[in-house]
């Protein structure tokens, strides 16, 4: 591979609580992929952690050539329409409605220009400075990747609901005749805490029991919560990512989260 390729290789990072994924990629060169799950100490800080994860992963350049793209999973994000995107307000935005988060954290941002609006959302601050000492980062989250993905390749319905299930929290994006409307994401740990917000959010949005589609992705828990739902929306899917994206080595990564292999893969 020549050095200009090396260079446009984009590395990706999943920081979560409960480990970190990397993925480095380059769009020309599609048998480049490679990954590696890194998974925390629960007796440090996030921010210990991800130095080691950093320091200890072979796709990391330390000499800072790569492009570096930062998953942030959070449950607290807001949407700031494109006329009032300034970043000096930012800190007021996320305070209205995050008033008693961590003050110990930076407000980092992304635009969906195709949308009209962008998120906003917390990054720990010790997180943060480790992610600087490796360049330019851009950052996400997974509701903006999911938001972001669905517009690039939409699916066939006019009416649906995507539900990405997680261990700790459910996110929801409607979409009523082709535009997005409202995300949503609560903490949930159980089966019963995430059928009661899908079903309440299905309800608010004024979907059809019978007519319109759930689609659903995530974790292992969402075969189960498939059983749960068919008593109460009749058209579910699961996107399997086997199906949904092209042939690509994602596909036999096992354990790569949709959200990272939607990132990637809409490059």
């Amino acid at each position: 591979m020549s050095e200009s390729n090396i260079q446009n290789k984009t590395l990706s990072i999943r920081i979560s609580t409960n480990g970190f994924c990397f993925c480095s990629y380059s769009p020309a060169h599609p048998d480049s992929l490679q990954y590696h799950f890194h998974p925390t100490d629960d007796d440090k800080s996030l921010a210990v952690n991800l130095r080691k994860a950093i320091e200890s992963c072979p796709l990391v350049n330390k000499e800072g050539e790569q492009q570096v793209k930062a998953i942030i999973e959070t449950t607290e994000y807001t949407v700031i329409p494109a006329e009032y995107d300034n970043k000096k307000d930012y800190k007021i935005f996320y305070r209205c409605c995050f008033p008693k988060s961590d003050s110990n954290i930076e407000i980092v941002s992304n635009r969906l220009t195709a949308q009209g609006f962008t998120l906003i959302f917390p990054v720990e601050r010790g997180v943060y400075e480790v992610l600087q000492g490796l360049g330019e980062i851009t950052y996400y989250t997974p509701a903006s990747i999911l938001m972001g993905y669905i517009t690039r390749k939409p699916l066939p319905e006019e009416n649906y609901m995507l539900a990405y299930i997680q261990q700790e929290y459910s996110l929801f994006i409607p979409v009523k005749e082709g535009k997005i409307g409202l995300t949503n994401i609560f903490r949930a740990k159980s089966h019963e805490d995430h059928l009661f917000y899908m079903l309440s959010i299905w309800k608010e949005q004024g979907f059809s029991q019978t007519e319109d589609t759930l689609y659903l992705c995530g974790n292992k828990s969402v075969e189960e919560m498939q059983l749960l739902i068919s008593r109460f929306i009749k058209n579910r899917k699961r996107i399997n990512p086997n199906e949904l994206f092209p042939p690509s080595l994602l596909n036999r990564i096992e354990g790569i989260p949709f959200d990272l292999q939607a990132l990637i893969l809409c490059e």
